[in-house]
């Protein structure tokens, strides 16, 4: 009987915490790996709360599991940061290789200036190293993830099925974010073009072959779509869900805001962050997220290959009408579903030891954040073009 009184005064970090919208199976598997020893990326803490120590000046205080967090999240931001800049190593190599190989500057991209413009079009050869290094670029991030977090693929890459958020009202949502992005950057680009700066159209690799340019857009909006998924609403916020929901969701959609090297699409691509992560953790999956990022990229693409045809200003007519009637069907799906009282941005956060501030000042004090943070801004100059 002693024995399980004693238990009563056990708190124990890690068990008392609970993944929202995830099966047993998922809590089971997170806790064993949270908990092994041989983790430097989770962090447990079992502490008898009847014990108290007195600290002279201060008086009694209870243990807590500051000191073990502080550790896991330090070891967190530190893998974060390695995964990242393998990405801006692989595209700093991609723009040596399209330079040195292809006499291509600027990485292959499509730019604003040349979307009418026939002759920028890649070779066939030029389009499939630009494609083989644009999904190299994600894809040896996810294999050293893998290696060095050795997480469960049932937590790394969740496929819960869940009813609590429709994947049509999902994407038509994540569409409306596109379509404001998508106005807004070409802004961008009517502005910086008076003063001689184009801008990168997205992730639009343009060949001369048909068949290379179908092969491109599959691997450009659906291979790279799922994989960039697995990095930041896979391993990444996985990993940090530990240290609360809301605070992954931040820090993966931070993350993600620089992965494209483009300082205009940065906003942008923080709120799509932002909403996948919210959509990831309410769904259980990461699913949504990838049906959402490829059906979006698509959108974008077809939008743009329509604008090469038909040229720039046929091109922005036909892109905003989409765009508003986007924006149109996304404020009614809205309205029906805060009717229903199924919708909500809200994120709820698990507390931790540590202070959401701190956390954040963590962050920006950790080496490999700059690491990283340096590189990509570095490459985001790299990458602009004068005209």
């Amino acid at each position: 009987m002693a024995g399980r009184r004693d238990k009563d005064y056990l708190i124990d970090v890690a068990k008392q915490h609970k993944y929202r919208n995830q099966s047993e199976e998922y809590q089971r598997k997170y806790l064993k790996w949270r908990t092994d020893p041989k983790n430097p990326y989770g962090y447990t803490f079992i502490h008898d709360s009847r014990i108290r120590t007195y600290v002279d000046g201060e008086g009694f205080y209870e243990e807590t599991a500051v000191s073990s967090e502080r550790t896991a999240l330090k070891n967190c931001y530190r893998v974060l940061g390695a995964s990242l800049l393998i990405m801006a190593a692989v595209a700093f190599v991609r723009y040596l290789v399209m330079w040195l190989a292809f006499g291509i500057d600027f990485g292959g991209r499509a730019y604003h200036s040349e979307i009418s413009v026939d002759n920028t079009s890649l070779s066939t050869g030029a389009a499939y190293t630009l494609l083989t290094l644009n999904i190299l670029e994600y894809l040896l991030p996810v294999v050293f993830l893998s290696a060095s977090t050795r997480m469960p693929m049932k937590i790394a890459v969740p496929l819960r099925k869940s009813k609590n958020i429709s994947s049509v009202s999902s994407v038509v949502m994540m569409l409306a974010i596109m379509a404001i992005g998508r106005v807004v950057n070409n802004i961008l680009a009517w502005l910086l073009n008076m003063i001689n700066i184009d801008i990168p159209y997205y992730d639009y690799i343009k060949a001369a072959s048909p068949t290379a340019e179908i092969i491109c857009s599959l691997g450009q909006h659906v291979v790279i779509a799922v994989l960039i998924e697995i990095i930041l609403r896979g391993y990444l916020l996985q990993m940090l869900r530990q240290f609360g929901d809301e605070f992954a969701v931040v820090i993966t959609a931070t993350a993600g805001c620089l992965l494209l090297y483009d300082i205009t699409q940065a906003g942008y691509m923080f709120c799509v962050g932002i909403y996948t992560g919210i959509i990831t953790i309410r769904s259980g999956s990461i699913k949504n997220a990838c049906i959402m990022r490829i059906i979006a990229r698509y959108v974008n693409y077809i939008l743009t290959f329509i604008s090469s045809l038909v040229g720039d200003y046929w091109g922005s007519v036909i892109g905003l009408v989409t765009c508003g009637l986007i924006l149109a069907s996304a404020l009614l799906v809205y309205i029906k579903l805060n009717k229903r009282r199924r919708w909500s941005f809200d994120v709820n956060s698990a507390e931790t030891s540590i202070t959401r501030g701190e956390k954040y000042r963590m962050m920006l004090t950790t080496p490999w954040f700059w690491f990283w943070l340096i590189p990509a801004l570095a490459m985001s100059v790299l990458l602009i073009r004068i005209i």
